[in-house]
């Protein structure tokens, strides 16, 4: 379920049938071998883990975070549940 847009095609969303609701980020740009389960990533492992960290200020879109060699995994589930 998307919750936000981030722009430039970017969006993130929950997987509601995972436990905890594990926050993923859709990144176009980020073509993997033209695969479309190499454009998704995990964000958080939670929704509220995601919220904690929108919250504090501390989440990878935050000015300070930006550049410092960002990694997210990519989703494991997403080849099989595209």
């Amino acid at each position: 379920m998307p919750i936000l847009d981030w722009g430039y095609a970017m969006v993130a969303g929950v997987d509601c049938p995972s436990q905890g609701g594990t926050v993923l980020l859709f990144e176009p740009n980020a073509i993997h071998d033209q695969e479309l389960s190499g454009t998704w990533f995990v964000d958080a492992g939670c929704l509220a883990e995601w919220l904690e960290a929108w919250l504090a200020g501390t989440s990878w879109h935050e000015e300070e975070a930006v550049g410092e060699g960002l990694y997210m995994p990519l989703w494991a589930d997403a080849a099989s549940r595209l």
